[in-house]
């Protein structure tokens, strides 16, 4: 797993002193990108800035994660389906054929997968 290692100034209420030199966000004095986690003790001895504990400086660990992957509008819209077939028939399973055809009726735009990709689009367009 990708990660990012840093130091940082961890005081909310407090700047970092101005002798000691930071990144661009001011709060952060060293930063390193990892391609492989197990290895963050030892650069980090090795190449991380000495701190002392209680002044202020704290160590940082973030994951890199991969963009979560988005359904496409026919399995999202299949899904929606299936998930209101499954309701139907936990709760009222004579009458689930009709009171399925009765919402599909009711709502087609929210089942239909054109017109979740046309929602997912404006969605992002909006962004």
């Amino acid at each position: 797993m990708r990660a990012v290692i840093t130091v940082f100034w961890g005081n909310p209420c407090t700047v970092p002193p101005p002798d000691i030199p930071t990144l661009d966000d001011g709060r952060t004095r060293w930063a390193c990108t990892l391609l492989a986690a197990g290895d963050s003790e030892a650069v980090r001895a090795t190449h991380a800035p000495a701190v002392r504990p209680g002044l202020g400086w704290c160590h940082g660990w973030s994951p890199l994660l991969d963009a979560p992957r988005r359904w496409s509008g026919e399995r999202k819209a299949a899904a929606r389906r299936r998930n209101l077939r499954r309701r139907l028939d936990r709760a009222v399973p004579l009458f689930a054929d009709q009171l399925e055809a009765d919402e599909l009726a009711r709502r087609p735009a929210y089942f239909d997968a054109s017109s979740i990709e046309d929602e997912e689009r404006r969605r992002e367009e909006r962004t």
